[in-house]
């Protein structure tokens, strides 16, 4: 796996979709199945050829690819996984929470409710912050809503419109 990473995604391939990248790598893996290893006498094809009727079969249920993380809801209404932070609804300040980590998502669970869901974040020390979360400590301090940084990722991912600022301007107005 090692050498096909290395070999085949650095440098990292420049392709229009994710269906053009995997038609390289089955091209590749094609391309490495007639390979030989060293001085041996058979191709790696060969050679799986051989162990494949031994392989035993998938399960017929479906099981958990993700990896279990147990952290502690801060003060912030967040947690910490891998570096990064993702907010959970203010209810759960200083309770511990499940986290299934998957590849390109995160779900967090009280006891077996979920209670967020998140795209994972890549790089390190990021923040993941979902306005609603908030909404319940928003109520107690609405003078924290401008200047809020859920606010601000609310605003460029496109959930919290000129719609939602226009309705947010006539509450300030008519309740100070």
């Amino acid at each position: 796996m090692v050498r096909f990473r290395r070999n085949h995604f650095t440098p990292v391939p420049e392709v229009g979709s994710l269906a053009e990248l995997n038609e390289l790598v089955d091209q590749w893996d094609l391309h490495d199945g007639r390979r030989r290893i060293g001085a041996r006498p058979r191709t790696i094809d060969e050679y799986f050829a051989v162990e494949q009727p031994l392989l035993a079969p998938l399960p017929d249920e479906p099981f958990e690819t993700g990896r279990l993380f147990t952290p502690r809801v801060d003060r912030y209404s967040q947690i910490t996984v891998r570096t990064n932070r993702y907010s959970v609804p203010v209810r759960l300040i200083g309770k511990k929470v499940r986290v299934m980590l998957h590849a390109s998502h995160l779900v967090v669970y009280d006891q077996n409710v979920e209670v967020a869901r998140h795209e994972r974040l890549i790089a390190k020390c990021g923040i993941r912050l979902e306005l609603d979360h908030y909404l319940e400590a928003l109520v107690r301090k609405p003078g924290a809503f401008p200047g809020a940084t859920a606010l601000e990722q609310a605003r460029s991912a496109g959930r919290f419109t000129p719609v939602h600022d226009a309705w947010w301007a006539a509450a300030r107005k008519v309740h100070g």
